[in-house]
């Protein structure tokens, strides 16, 4: 019977490192894609601003310069 409970101690105990072990996997994998979202996210956003650079560059008028605030606006929801 001795036998018996220490095999089931260590099944037990074998199940509970498991698991804890898939939940830091499943943690840290999740993280991984946050910050890859977060990286793709600032990306557009510098893009967007650089297009607004370009932009006021090349404006001539007011009625352009509204267009590339346009853009501007734009990155600036993205957060």
């Amino acid at each position: 019977m001795s036998a018996f409970k220490t095999l089931f101690v260590a099944v037990i105990a074998v199940s509970l490192l498991i698991a804890c072990s898939s939940a830091e996997k499943r943690a840290h994998r999740s993280q991984a894609e946050t910050n890859q979202s977060q990286t793709e996210l600032n990306e557009r956003k510098i893009k967007i601003v650089d297009n607004y650079e370009k932009c006021v560059e090349k404006s001539n008028s007011e009625e352009d310069r509204a267009k590339c605030e346009a853009l501007l606006k734009g990155a600036q929801a993205l957060q």
